[in-house]
């Protein structure tokens, strides 16, 4: 009988998370995403590596939005410009739609549209070479930021990670 316990107890701790529905996830989430962070910023390579093609597009999509709002959470918009670059900035929108976060890529395509703001603009941020606090008053990033984070709180962003990871499997098969 106790084999049988524990057999199931494997069984059930081995089964994907999400089949328990948000009850248990929202319990579990915040430890998830912290794993499932570490492992994709560990693992996967920037854009402009030769390998980043060859790892799946789930896999490709989320890396780009985890360190979007890795960016964002330390800095803002700005931040992720200067950091990051255009070869990030040319594919988060597609990246957040595919991961369904098309409401942030809304807000972030406006954005960069209100201001003219193109993957030139952004290459050029390095190229200019100011301070970072000058970069920041080229625009007024609150209008992105403030509303990214409002998203972000009200829609979970952690859990919809997680359910996207859940979902796509494929983002571990390494190439």
């Amino acid at each position: 009988m106790k084999r049988l316990i524990l057999v199931w107890m494997l069984i059930l701790c081995l089964m994907p998370l999400n089949v328990w529905g948000d009850s248990v996830m929202k319990d579990f989430h915040y430890d998830q995403f912290e794993e499932l962070y570490i492992r994709m910023i560990d693992n996967y390579p920037d854009p402009d590596d030769a390998l980043f093609p060859k790892y799946s597009e789930a896999g490709r999509a989320l890396y780009v939005v985890l360190m979007f709002d890795m960016e964002i959470q330390n800095g803002g918009l700005c931040q992720f410009f200067w950091n990051c670059g255009a070869n990030y900035a040319k594919l988060l929108p597609d990246a957040l739609k595919t991961v369904g976060m098309s409401d942030v890529a809304d807000l972030y395509e406006s954005f960069l549209s209100d201001n003219d703001i193109t993957l030139d603009v952004i290459t050029s941020y390095r190229e200019r070479d100011p301070e970072y606090a000058e970069a920041y008053e080229w625009y007024r990033y609150d209008a992105f930021d403030d509303p990214y984070m409002r998203i972000w709180e009200e829609t979970d962003f952690n859990q919809r990670i997680i359910d996207y990871a859940n979902l796509h499997p494929e983002i571990w098969d390494m190439p």
